[in-house]
């Protein structure tokens, strides 16, 4: 068995759940970020299933490969781009604290009932992390080129 590692940026496509509930957050003007410039490695849903399919049939892989497109952006840039593109209001700019205290209210309120919760104080510090990749190994390796090299390409899957 030879170890090979996809590492992936933020994916978008019509039906990624993470950009689902950004739209459904963004209807309700329920969507907000932090104030703090955080810079994010997108890629496309196709170029993503067509990357794996390539990795997966390809001999001689081996390691960590980084994906993500040509054109790593700000992740308030990127939400202001989807609100603009779906007519909605952009999201709201709050402080760290207010992140970090709902994340501390949904933690309680699970240990309390015993539930699950959809936020922690992990994917707070996770999501407020900068994440961009050297994806030269992939072009150079798996994929010369994307289908949708900028989010300007593809945005209509959105």
């Amino acid at each position: 068995m030879i170890p090979l590692v996809l590492r992936a940026g933020v994916i978008y496509g019509s039906g990624v759940t993470l950009i689902e509930a950004a739209r459904w957050l963004m209807r309700r003007r329920l969507m907000a970020t932090w104030r703090k410039p955080t810079w994010i490695h997108l890629l496309a849903l196709p170029d993503f299933l067509r990357i794996i399919h390539i990795a997966v049939e390809k001999e001689k892989l081996f390691g960590i490969y980084n994906l993500g497109d040509d054109q790593p952006m700000l992740l308030q840039e990127f939400l202001d781009r989807l609100a603009d593109h779906w007519h909605y209001p952009k999201p709201n700019r709050l402080p760290e604290l207010a992140f970090h205290a709902a994340a501390n209210i949904c933690e309680t309120f699970a240990a309390l009932f015993r539930t699950a919760t959809p936020l922690n104080r992990d994917i707070i510090q996770m999501g407020m992390t900068s994440v961009v990749a050297d994806t030269s190994r992939m072009k150079r390796e798996i994929v010369a080129e994307l289908l949708y090299p900028t989010l300007d390409k593809g945005m209509a899957l959105i």
